[in-house]
């Protein structure tokens, strides 16, 4: 403190000296940040078209004025930069355009940095993992490409990481899950691939996830379970196949979860249920298939957006369906769910014809196959399909004398702009003829 205070009164001594001499000259209002900063900031300003910014007030000052430039903050001695915020001011954001310098690895006392909302190329410098006291970091909405550096993982006082729309690609960094400080993650919009770390579930502190449209792909982990504190889980538009994993009921305090436009199929788990803070849940345009369990009408915040379409759902729970149809209008009429009313009548020594009631749902390309089997139960091998979804009935041929045949029908629905892929329903009941 002496120090500080000699210092300043030496220099409103050499201010009165010049003042009485008639000369002006400026007088830095802090101490110099080290050159090193210093340096990082001018190569920023080189690689990013400073001089096209927006706003770029006071930058390329003289020494001693780095904590006045627009956008830069320094701590309460003025001797090393804490925060650099050149991201979103405004329509079309700073207009930062070029690449991030690694020399940013340099300002070691930075706790946040922005530059969102630009048109920042080129990739993710590694040497970002060398800010260790970084709280925040703000990439999201420029043009950046390549992996994301698995160096980032080095930053454990990292709250915040927002790195969507983008244009990065390859796997998302294992390393990630060293973040134990982390309360958001956002990485939408970007070419990602790979399947989601496990390592993800160590991130307890985690309030809001969003991994959406990607290309994701492999199961949604059964460790994101362990994520108790999330609020927004956000893995719409991927890859993702196999189950829902029933450990995403463990998230109680979830208010969105969203699965949409993936591979997902089987049931959904009955143990989502106890997500009662649950207010969006959009499981649409899956291969998700079998009974929906009635826990799933009982979630009292769940009230309008519910969200099941283009899947092969159903229920036969007239309490359930009354709910379903005011929380989500129309649900059936895009499920594909197998065909009721199933009969077969023998035609000659060889033929059978079978038939059913078409289902709701015929708007998208799809069809009806008949499958067969000399075993009560099956199996069943396919006998023939029809052409769509409207056509009620197939006559089959070539079949022996004198037997006993066991039919089921399955609905499939070809892959259409609402869903990427195909779906099929579950068997129907089976019915039975012998030929004459």
């Amino acid at each position: 403190m002496m120090y500080g205070f000699s210092l300043a009164k030496a220099c409103w001594q050499i201010l009165l000296v010049l003042v009485f001499a008639g000369l002006v000259i400026p007088i830095p209002l802090h101490p110099a940040v080290p050159a090193q900063e210093r340096d990082a900031l001018i190569a920023l300003y080189n690689s990013t078209d400073g001089a096209n910014w927006k706003k770029k007030t006071h930058w390329l000052g003289a020494v001693g004025t780095e904590c006045t430039w627009y956008g830069v903050r320094c701590n309460d001695t003025g001797s090393s930069i804490t925060s650099l915020t050149l991201g979103f001011s405004g329509l079309g954001g700073n207009q930062l355009r070029g690449r991030i310098p690694a020399q940013l690895g340099n300002l070691t006392n930075l706790q946040s940095l922005d530059l969102s909302a630009n048109e920042i190329s080129g990739s993710i410098p590694a040497q970002l993992g060398n800010l260790r006291h970084l709280r925040s970091l703000y990439l999201f909405h420029n043009q950046l490409s390549g992996r994301i550096p698995a160096e980032l993982g080095n930053l454990t006082n990292l709250s915040s990481l927002m790195l969507g729309e983008n244009q990065l690609s390859g796997s998302i960094p294992a390393e990630l899950g060293n973040l134990t400080n982390l309360y958001n993650l956002t990485l939408p919009s970007n070419q990602l691939s790979g399947r989601i770390p496990t390592q993800l579930g160590n991130l307890s502190m985690l309030y809001s996830l969003n991994l959406s449209y990607n290309q994701l792909s492999g199961p949604i982990p059964a460790q994101l379970g362990n994520l108790t504190n999330l609020q927004d889980l956000n893995l719409g538009s991927n890859r993702l196949s196999g189950t829902i994993p029933a450990e995403l009921g463990n998230l109680t305090h979830l208010e969105s979860l969203m699965l949409f436009s993936n591979q997902l199929s089987g049931p959904i788990p009955t143990r989502l249920g106890n997500l009662t803070s649950l207010t969006f849940l959009a499981l649409s345009s899956n291969q998700l298939s079998g009974s929906i369990p009635a826990q799933l009408g009982t979630l009292p915040k769940l009230i309008r957006d519910l969200r099941i379409s283009y899947n092969a759902l159903y229920t036969n729970d007239s309490s359930l369906m009354n709910s379903l149809n005011a929380k989500s209008p129309g649900w059936r009429n895009t499920q594909t769910v197998a065909p009721v009313g199933l009969a077969a009548r023998a035609q000659s020594a060889s033929s059978i014809e079978v038939s059913w009631t078409p289902i709701a749902y015929s708007a998208d390309p799809g069809r009806y196959v008949v499958l067969q089997s000399t075993l009560r139960g099956g199996p069943y091998s396919p006998a023939g399909s029809t052409a769509d979804k409207r056509v009620s009935s197939l006559s089959l041929t070539g079949l022996r004398p004198s037997t006993t045949y066991y039919f089921v029908v399955q609905t499939v629905t070809d892959p259409h702009k609402n869903n990427r892929n195909t779906v099929a329903s579950e068997y129907s009941s089976e019915v039975s003829v012998a030929t004459y």
